[in-house]
């Protein structure tokens, strides 16, 4: 039987009429940023973080040894300290907006 997953999302504070939600665990993260502090010690995220949406390609890039490397849907283009906070602090979805549509 499947486990329900409980979905616990990142609100942004400001509304941003394309504003969506994001599984976390789709979005490659560009840089290995440091959590951003001020949400890690409990202030409230103000901006929804920027996203690049990736349209399917039947082109496989091949990585490391020779491995196909499998592409997420988004990639984060601002705000991968805000992600890697969320990360940390057990959020699972965060809000934010495709930038390339």
């Amino acid at each position: 039987m499947k486990e329900k997953v409980k979905m616990k999302v990142l609100k942004a504070k400001i509304s941003h009429p394309n504003k969506e939600v994001f599984r976390i665990s789709e979005l490659t993260i560009v840089n290995n940023s440091k959590p951003l502090k001020e949400l890690v010690e409990g202030e409230q995220l103000i901006n929804p973080i920027e996203v690049i949406l990736h349209l399917k390609s039947n082109k496989i890039r091949m990585g490391a040894q020779g491995i196909p490397y499998k592409e997420k849907r988004y990639s984060i283009s601002r705000g991968s300290q805000r992600v890697e906070a969320a990360k940390k602090l057990g959020y699972t979805h965060i809000e934010g907006i495709i930038i390339n549509e």
